[in-house]
């Protein structure tokens, strides 16, 4: 971990009152978006709850926890203008927030679950394990795991969608693709846009790609 940052308490008070954006998660494998500071540190925390774990692609951001309020500051590393985080709080819940970085003052990210619609939840209240393995299976990928492949796929015009990895995890399959956008405009995306049947997830890393530019998008499906 990262040298922890002293921050007043009655500071931080005051910021949360004063600038907090309020997020809401309804499915741990949605993607709710928020906009954080490229250069100072944000704070985010879990209503009600003591985050235990913040994890993302590698080298994207750094993570430091404050263990006595169960918040922790996050501090972009990179100049990518999007980029996706996972949170796990103490009751094993999960929570996928889609960072947009801009050049602004540091921000406050407050996220709040929508209650239990539309989440797989056991009697105890905690994820079930299919849930993690989504996650894990995303994040693995994100960094870079999985078996290397190089195989083009059609998707839409003026884009090239190359399946670059996959991996397999208890019944499930991941699969990394690079797209790039070979057109002369640009290309504004919604995970939506990838969903088909058997698939449980989809992460864009920018939903948003100039000419030329590229993103990787991440998907999740069970295996029959």
């Amino acid at each position: 971990m990262k040298k922890i940052f002293l921050v007043s308490a009655l500071l931080l008070n005051s910021l949360q009152v004063q600038a907090a954006q309020m997020v809401f998660q309804g499915s741990p494998t949605d993607a709710t978006t928020a906009l954080v500071s490229r250069h100072e540190p944000n704070l985010i925390t879990v209503d009600g709850k003591k985050i235990r774990r913040i994890h993302g692609a590698q080298g994207l951001f750094t993570i430091t926890p404050e263990p006595d309020t169960g918040s922790a500051w996050l501090k972009p590393t990179s100049d990518k203008p999007m980029m996706s985080a996972y949170i796990t709080d103490e009751d094993g819940q999960h929570y996928k927030l889609l960072l947009k970085v801009e050049d602004i003052p540091a921000e406050t990210i407050i996220v709040k679950g929508r209650g239990l619609k539309g989440l797989s939840t056991s009697a105890s209240g905690k994820n079930e394990p299919r849930n993690d393995d989504i996650i894990n299976a995303t994040v693995a990928l994100f960094n870079g795991h999985g078996d290397r492949k190089s195989e083009v796929i059609p998707l839409w015009k003026g884009t090239r969608f190359e399946l670059v990895r996959t991996i397999d995890l208890r019944g499930l399959r991941g699969e990394a693709y690079v797209l790039t956008n070979t057109s002369n405009k640009r290309i504004v995306m919604d995970e939506r846009e990838f969903y088909r049947a058997g698939i449980q997830s989809v992460s864009l890393e920018k939903p948003t790609l100039e000419a030329g530019q590229s993103t990787r998008v991440i998907v999740i499906s069970e295996v029959e």
